[in-house]
Parts: structure tokens; C-alpha cells; sequence
């Protein structure tokens, strides 16, 4: 399997514990520059949504823990309803 990568474009599920999971959607990122691997992401919660950044280094370790998975934009929409 190969590990996931952060995109823009794509939607993800984040395993906070067992009962909280949040779903995100990379808007953009910077490639160079002060905040280079640093991306925009939008996050969907029953409360609203709500933009955050998050470095590449964050998100890497989230996969290594197993807490993240990438999503349909159709889950990302059923989660947040």
C-alpha cells in the first residue's frame, strides 16, 4: 500500500478519538517561500466550517499514527451534516 500524500483538491477524515473524527478539505498549499508545505485546509463540523493551516510535517504524522484517511467529497458532506 502506498502511504497517502497531502493534496489539494482531495478531502480527508481525521480519527481525533473514538467518537470525534473531523473531515477536512485541502483548499491550497505553498510549494516555496516562508510558508513552503504549509496548506489551507477547510474543515466541516456540525458547528460550521472553519479554514486552518496545517504543515505537511502534521499531516505526515497524522498517517504514521493511522488517524487519517482520505475521503469522497460525498462522505465529506455526510460527515458534516
Amino acid at each position: 500500500m502506498s502511504k497517502l500524500k497531502i493534496k489539494v483538491g482531495h478531502y480527508y477524515l481525521l480519527n481525533l478519538d473514538e467518537e470525534r473524527k473531523i473531515a477536512f478539505a485541502v483548499l491550497y498549499g505553498f510549494e516555496r517561500g516562508k510558508n513552503k508545505n504549509v496548506y489551507t485546509t477547510m474543515m466541516y463540523t456540525d458547528r460550521g466550517n472553519f479554514e486552518f493551516p496545517i504543515e505537511e510535517d502534521t499531516f505526515n504524522k497524522w498517517v504514521s499514527e493511522n488517524r487519517i484517511k482520505e475521503i469522497t467529497a460525498r462522505e465529506a458532506l455526510v460527515h458534516a451534516l
